[in-house]
């Protein structure tokens, strides 16, 4: 049980994410608008399904069900092919997961590199001054493939406690980037707009969220063996 509040939290990982960039990609201002009800809708669909799956699935493999649910599927064809299908499904969809922490690691580089003329060259007083260039493509290139290749190393080092690793990245980022970033943003976002009715809400949010994120990691840390 002590695992269950990072690994809950880090279910939505790609809904946190992905929220602002969906609903920058929104056309009109009408969509806009129909957008929150929509995502909530999505939400608690997703919580529900996930409720009712992970209820039948402990309902038929019991205590017994390995971290990874898959590798407890009795032995044969049929749970080769779904294994197979998992795999593929994680592998095609690794780079929308990893594109905006690719996002955020490209902008942090761009930050370093100096901007170039015209004629290719660096000039020191656009280096004095701050200005920086964007990334190329062959950077980009080699940005994305250590990232990937970062990862492969944690997840060969951190293969036999997957469920422990899920559930300290759940606590300890997931739950402010949930919990304590938004609310926080919104008030000081909302300054005189907001009441003060939602300014103690939202701290209170926030506040819960810091308490979640220093208890799931603690006791992760504590029963780690």
């Amino acid at each position: 049980w002590f695992l269950f509040l990072g690994t809950s939290v880090l279910l939505f990982e790609g809904s946190i994410t992905l929220l602002v960039p969906l609903i920058e990609a929104v056309n009109t201002p009408e969509d806009k608008q129909k957008f929150p009800s929509m995502y909530r809708t999505v939400i608690i669909g997703i919580v529900s399904f996930y409720a009712f799956f992970g209820t039948v699935c402990w309902m038929a493999i019991g205590d017994s069900v390995r971290t990874v649910m898959t590798t407890s599927l009795p032995q044969g064809m049929l749970a080769t092919m779904i294994q197979l299908a998992y795999s593929l499904a994680v592998i095609f969809t690794f780079p929308l997961q990893n594109f905006p922490s690719l996002e955020i690691v490209c902008a942090s580089v761009e930050k370093i590199l100096p901007k170039r003329s015209n004629d290719g060259k660096i000039s020191s007083s656009k280096m004095l001054k701050g200005s920086y260039s964007d990334i190329s493509n062959g950077q980009r290139n080699i940005i994305s493939s250590m990232v990937v290749v970062s990862l492969s190393i944690v997840a060969v080092l951190a293969m036999d406690d997957l469920d422990k690793v899920v559930s300290i990245m759940g606590g300890l980022f997931g739950c402010p980037l949930a919990f304590v970033f938004p609310p926080l943003i919104e008030n000081e976002l909302g300054k005189g707009k907001i009441g003060s009715q939602k300014w103690i809400v939202n701290v209170a949010v926030a506040t819960l969220g810091v308490g979640a994120m220093f208890v799931s990691t603690l006791t992760t840390l504590i029963n780690w063996n």
